[in-house]
């Protein structure tokens, strides 16, 4: 099969100048996890079709799935043009 596109995604916010560092996700192979300050601060899926799998892969790396899937859904927002106009601006335009 075909590798699709990568994806990557933050799972909390860093300092700026963080020390930051990646390594593969041990038993999941295609998947790095991005780390600063002592804490798993993104992820990278090698292929797209890999969200398939997420919930398995948090689960190894002991990352709480809710969490993973908001800046998943919320990634796919922004890429779909579906954000919502607010007070504060956004959405369409």
């Amino acid at each position: 099969m075909t590798p699709l596109q990568p994806i990557y995604f933050s799972i909390r916010n860093i300092q700026p100048f963080a020390d930051m560092s990646t390594y593969p996700l041990e038993g999941v192979e295609g998947v790095d996890m991005t780390i600063a300050d002592g804490h798993v601060v993104g992820m990278r899926l090698n292929d797209v079709r890999m969200l398939g799998r997420l919930d398995e892969i948090c689960e190894k790396a002991g990352i709480e799935t809710e969490r993973c899937w908001r800046r998943v859904r919320g990634d796919a927002d922004v890429i779909n043009s579906r954000r919502a106009e607010s007070a504060h601006g956004g959405g369409n335009r």
